[in-house]
């Protein structure tokens, strides 16, 4: 062939992989190279039609062949960059990418690329920057608009990142990347309203199943969880291995208590969780019938995302210098958080640590919050800041010992913990089991939630309280209940209560109740309306119905706040729990308020809460071995008053109470083991299993 038919072969192949035909793309590249003298080209092209067809190595192979015969091609370079991102070496990417900047400072392709890779690693402003310059010498691109607005919105700069997206959709106004954005932009300012419609405008324009997903979860949190079931439905029907989705769908079933089709979906999702695949959210399996095993597998995969490059500081502070102890938690506000470790905080000013929060969302101008502020030696609000920042927040603070109470709960912000900002980091109270993650030296626990049968699924050091894991604010009065006909209950007869959230009613906890039911006519069960004009009620009313037991001895309370919701315990005879999710703060709660309580623990830390704080207070004989005992147990109180009678009063007993609520025992404790942790760290010890 003639060397002067090399435009044409060029412009052939360049058109069959426009087209996407990148078999015959492939095959006349291949065909030029015989023919044809060596050009870095010919083996270019070669490269990015073996890309586009997933064949990566073969793709190394003919773009290192184009660059040994144009060392300077920019083109390559950037091809070259393609390659080692999809290998996962996201180092040799960015540096093919530099020198290619080198050799054309504005070249855009190399910027944009060279931005998203940063941005992929975190690296937002230097994203930000790379955008900036591509912008310059193209400033009528608008999915460059889009880019720097991700960026602006990653560092929590959502003024600037919503302008840049406006720009953008100026340009495009029917992209649908521009739409998806925007709504990312206002979800992440937790402006959910606002975030609903360029979410279902992307979806109209292009539908895509991260799209889906992330429309379903405001749907979600805006409290429509019908609409959010059908669209992570939507999502999965577009691509049916989104994990991620999965894994929601999951959990809003159970929040709807939806069954219908649930033990396939979860099946789905174990054997997701058992073949490592990522996107599964470790909080969403606790409520799934699975192993401390693999909720731990679980976790590890789910912290591999945040993985990166990292220092710690060197060491503790000295001794005799009061140790600097921060808490990290997005419920420093009016919520279980906050309620759980206020009255800890406060006590743990008689001790000898500087308590110093960060709090991961903006205050609620509640009482809870102000009180929080004031508990607090330090109180920082980092709400609207980016994790990397909140991380370097928590460095120039030099804490000593970092305590994430977040774990993978809601809202969470698990990247700070994996830069590493502080010498000692503690996962404790809110996240029940092991965060996976090797940035975590321990977690506070106590030998009922972890016990030695369990230790080797948990990745971190157990620090090991001599009492319950869980705390609470003992401050509270519990006042005298409005009578039973006034709270919508019978004048007579039992009531057995359950105030956890839905998604911990199980259709196997709910058989066991409705057993109980039938056998004790009397008796009525009282729950949660969590989320009116969702169907939860009527779905369970009308299992009740299909199991044989009128649907109307399911009572419904509404939520209220928190002084008349502890007064309904007084109204309650039992509490009964949930499986394998126990009640974690309600049943700390009901035990305040003098309810007893009823457990079932299973071998996962999510399951053996209640049976912790029950043995704190010495109601042993309420934590049952298997579903059957439980059952037992729960017909032969209703049958048997005096006996409900006798377990109040050993509940309102000073000496049991102060077992479990004495708070200033507790901070002691608390005080204690975490200089025995900062100890081992002070004389260079490397972390280990700790108890009192």
């Amino acid at each position: 062939m003639n060397a002067a038919l090399l435009p044409a072969t060029l412009d052939t192949i360049a058109t069959l992989i426009e087209r996407g035909d990148f078999t015959g793309a492939e095959r006349r590249a291949q065909a030029a190279l015989q023919t044809l003298p060596p050009h870095a080209e010919i083996w270019r092209l070669l490269g990015i039609a073996q890309i586009r067809s997933g064949r990566i190595d073969a793709a190394a192979r003919s773009l290192q062949q184009a660059h040994r015969l144009d060392p300077n091609s920019v083109e390559v370079l950037c091809n070259l960059a393609a390659v080692e991102i999809q290998h996962g070496d996201t180092g040799s990417a960015t540096r093919l990418l530099e020198r290619a900047l080198r050799l054309a400072p504005n070249h855009v392709g190399a910027l944009n690329n060279l931005g998203r890779l940063r941005h992929q690693v975190g690296d937002y402003p230097g994203a930000a920057q790379c955008f900036e310059r591509s912008l310059r010498e193209e400033p009528h691109r608008a999915e460059t608009w889009f880019d720097l607005a991700n960026a602006s919105a990653s560092l929590h700069d959502f003024s600037a990142a919503e302008s840049h997206l406006r720009q953008g959709l100026a340009l495009a106004p029917r992209s649908a990347d521009g739409w998806y954005v925007l709504g990312y932009i206002y979800e992440r300012q937790g402006r959910l309203d606002d975030a609903l419609q360029p979410y279902r405008n992307s979806m109209e324009l292009s539908p895509r199943p991260h799209t889906a997903h992330n429309l379903a979860l405001v749907e979600d949190q805006l409290g429509d969880w019908q609409a959010a079931a059908r669209t992570m439905e939507h999502a999965l029907q577009l691509a049916p291995n989104l994990f991620e989705a999965l894994s929601q769908l999951v959990y809003i079933k159970r929040r709807l208590c939806e069954w219908r089709g649930l033990p396939e979906l979860a099946a789905r999702l174990v054997a997701g969780v058992d073949a490592q695949r990522p996107g599964i959210l470790p909080f969403s399996l606790l409520v799934e019938e699975t192993t401390p095993a693999q909720q731990l597998g679980c976790a590890r995969t789910f912290a591999r995302q945040f993985a990166g490059p990292t220092s710690a500081p060197d060491r503790v502070g000295g001794e005799g210098s009061p140790l600097r102890v921060g808490f990290v938690s997005s419920g420093f506000k009016e919520h279980a958080t906050g309620l759980l470790v206020v009255e800890l905080i406060e006590r743990l000013r008689a001790t000898g640590l500087t308590t110093v929060a960060f709090a991961t969302t903006a205050g609620d101008g509640s009482e809870l919050r102000h009180r929080l502020e004031h508990a607090f030696h330090e109180f920082h609000d980092v709400g609207r800041q980016a994790p990397e920042a909140i991380a370097e927040r928590i460095r120039a603070a030099h804490i000593d010992v970092l305590i994430d109470i977040d774990g993978y709960c809601m809202n969470s912000l698990p990247r700070i913990f994996a830069l590493r900002p502080a010498p000692i980091q503690v996962n404790w109270l809110a996240y029940p089991g092991s965060l996976g993650a090797p940035w975590y030296d321990y977690l506070i626990a106590d030998d009922c939630v972890v016990p030695p049968s369990q230790r080797a699924h948990y990745d971190e050091n157990i620090a090991t309280l001599p009492r319950c894991y869980q705390p609470t604010d003992t401050t509270r009065i519990v006042r005298e209940a409005p009578s039973r006909e006034a709270l919508g209950l019978p004048a007579d007869g039992f009531v057995y209560c359950c105030f956890n959230a839905s998604w911990k009613i199980t259709p196997q906890s709910f058989a066991l109740w409705v057993h109980i039911l039938r056998e004790v006519p009397d008796s009525v069960l009282w729950l949660l309306d969590e989320r009116p004009g969702n169907g939860v009620i009527e779905r369970l009313r009308d299992s009740a119905r299909r199991a044989g037991v009128d649907p109307l001895r399911l009572i419904f309370a509404a939520k209220t706040n928190h002084a008349d919701y502890l007064a309904r315990y007084r109204r309650a005879d039992l509490f009964l729990d949930t499986n394998p999710y126990n009640a974690h703060t309600t049943a700390s709660d009901a035990l305040y308020a003098g309810c007893p309580v009823l457990t079932r623990p299973g071998d996962t830390f999510a399951s053996r809460v209640a049976a912790s704080l029950n043995r704190q207070i010495g109601l042993d004989d309420m934590v049952v071995a298997n579903d059957e005992a439980y059952a037992a147990l729960a017909i032969e109180l209703a049958r048997q008053p005096t006996r409900v009678h006798a377990l109040r009063a050993r509940l309102g007993a000073p000496a049991a109470r102060a077992q479990l609520f004495d708070m200033q025992a507790y901070a002691d404790d608390f005080a204690a083991l975490i200089e025995r942790i900062a100890e081992r760290a002070r004389s260079g010890q490397p972390p280990q299993d700790i108890s009192l």
